[in-house]
């Protein structure tokens, strides 16, 4: 294998654009080339092609996935909606190619099944695409876990407050059929986190849930620009100024960013049937338990994002990814009824999008496919397992019982 790694990309939307960047800049040059980019659309392609112009002149863009497949690759970014995940990744795994599966692995474990099933008859590597298992603040926590400051983790509160959640409520994801529902889409990377910091198989799921705040408004209109509540509305948009913004910050067509072309659909009208908030209980086979708050329907803009508090037999945790801090109490002072200690890590920012996390991922990634290290981060199997447990907390919320997982 060449020293640069040959990546291909599949889906030009926002996430495909936000690799194709760093991939066409100096900071991975050296390590990869941007061989060829697929999009069923053809739209995205004309404008991938004006794009890459004075970037990457010599990728190859195709609105055909059979001529994508053609081209030499040592690995290929599987960028599009989860929808589409299960028949593109066996497509490019029976060809022979490795795949990067961007999260959520699928909409449902059968799907996830059917991907592993291909990249177990391709004999070719699999990496699975929770780039906040690169994030500094996590990677911390799971050192932290694995080097026994916590002991045993007991239980674990995950709560995740995001306040352009609002969002999703305009744009495909609001559909089931196309998300597999927003504990799948949205909490599969909280999901996968506590799976991974406790370390145990989950064995039961239960979780309560409801649209609470986006209910349809009689008295609003269906789009922002024709509403009469528009003055008063906190989620009112401006379209045009929108795909202004859009296009100075990313040179991308603002449809592709947000996912529909309803840029100012009503996020109280529009149809949908996915939940505005959420929490799931788990049990692991160890006995310790953990909770998970998701929760879309605040616009506080100061806390929003994940916070973890892990309570183990010799300590706890308490970090905030937004914040960029992890605080450690020993439990040894604790029971002796005296000032607890405190540890603070102060997490330095980095570059690269979320937080750093993207670039830290696609250098593992490089890593791995140059022979530096072996693929134990980034397994397809966490994948299936976070699937797992999020179809379970959409299925035991909806149906009001507790999910025994297979």
């Amino acid at each position: 294998m060449n020293s640069r790694i040959k990546v291909g990309i599949i889906g030009f939307g926002n996430r495909g654009y936000s690799f194709a960047l760093p991939l066409c800049e100096t900071r991975f040059k050296n390590k990869a080339e941007l061989v060829g980019i697929y999009d069923s659309q053809s739209d995205k392609v004309q404008f991938t092609k004006e794009w890459l112009e004075n970037r990457s002149p010599q990728t190859v863009v195709v609105d055909e996935l059979s001529e994508f497949l053609k081209l030499d690759m040592d690995v290929v970014m599987i960028c599009t909606p989860q929808s589409e995940h299960a028949e593109n990744a066996c497509a490019v795994l029976a060809a022979g190619k490795n795949v990067f599966l961007e999260k959520p692995m699928a909409r449902n474990v059968e799907e996830c099944d059917q991907i592993l099933n291909a990249a177990k008859a391709s004999g070719k590597e699999l990496f699975m695409g929770f780039n906040l298992r690169h994030h500094s603040v996590c990677a911390k926590i799971k050192e932290m876990i694995s080097e026994g400051m916590v002991g045993r983790p007991q239980s674990i509160v995950c709560t995740d407050f995001y306040s352009g959640g609002y969002s999703y409520f305009r744009r495909w994801h609001r559909m089931h059929a196309n998300s597999g529902g927003l504990m799948v889409e949205k909490g599969c990377h909280s999901l996968d986190l506590i799976n991974w910091y406790m370390d145990s198989e989950p064995v039961r799921v239960a979780a309560f849930g409801g649209l609470d705040k986006f209910k349809p408004l009689p008295e609003a209109g269906m789009y922002c620009s024709d509403c009469s509540k528009a003055d008063s509305c906190e989620y009112y948009v401006d379209k045009d100024a929108i795909a202004l913004e859009v296009k100075q910050n990313t040179d991308l067509n603002p449809d592709w960013v947000l996912g529909t072309a309803d840029t100012d659909l009503c996020v109280f009208n529009s149809e949908k049937d996915t939940f505005d908030n959420h929490t799931a209980i788990i049990e692991y086979a160890n006995s310790c338990r953990a909770t998970y708050v998701e929760s879309f329907t605040s616009s506080v803009k100061t806390k929003s994002g994940r916070q973890f508090v892990i309570n183990g037999t010799k300590g706890q945790i308490w970090a905030s990814i937004f914040e960029r801090k992890i605080e450690y109490f020993p439990e040894k002072v604790c029971r002796e009824m005296k000032q607890s200690p405190r540890v603070v890590y102060d997490i330095p920012e980095e570059t690269g999008s979320h937080g750093g996390a993207d670039d830290q991922m696609l250098n593992y990634i490089f890593g791995c496919l140059t022979g530096k290290h072996a693929n134990k981060k980034m397994r397809p199997e966490a994948g299936r397992k976070a699937i797992l447990v999020a179809a379970a907390a959409e299925k035991a919320a909806t149906e009001n019982k507790v999910i025994e997982l297979q």
